[in-house]
């Protein structure tokens, strides 16, 4: 009579534990599912998400400046456009020369015409 006594006194109390914290989880819940709560969580993560935009597009901007004015230090160093310094002519040089030889493989190397009386390489030239 005393084990059924113990065990009936141990169910009841497992079960008695077991209701309360059942109570408890589903209150918690119910009180995290009330509007106002859903209102202020919204709220909280539009303003997070809100953030998270505006901070993503102030880097992508920054990282657009740098990469156009990457590009576009390339353009000018290749096609000669903006503001460059031009280079002073070493003493003997031809007027109208800088005594540097172009460099190759830039436009302006490829549009100065070859001196006379030579072949050029370009089929280009040569169709023309």
């Amino acid at each position: 009579m005393l084990k059924r006594a113990f065990w009936m006194s141990t169910g009841m109390a497992v079960g008695a534990g077991g209701a309360f914290w059942a109570k408890r989880k589903v209150e918690a819940t119910v009180e995290r599912y009330l509007p106002e709560q859903v209102v202020e969580r919204v709220g909280s993560s539009t303003r997070d998400l809100g953030r998270t935009v505006k901070a993503a597009a102030t880097e992508g901007r920054a990282a657009m400046r740098a990469t156009e004015a990457e590009l576009r230090a390339r353009v000018e160093d290749r096609t000669f456009v903006g503001p460059t310094k031009r280079a002073t002519a070493p003493a003997g040089t031809p007027p109208g020369t800088t005594g540097t030889p172009p460099r190759g493989g830039s436009r302006r190397a490829s549009r100065v015409p070859p001196p006379l009386g030579t072949a050029t390489t370009s089929r280009r030239r040569a169709r023309r």
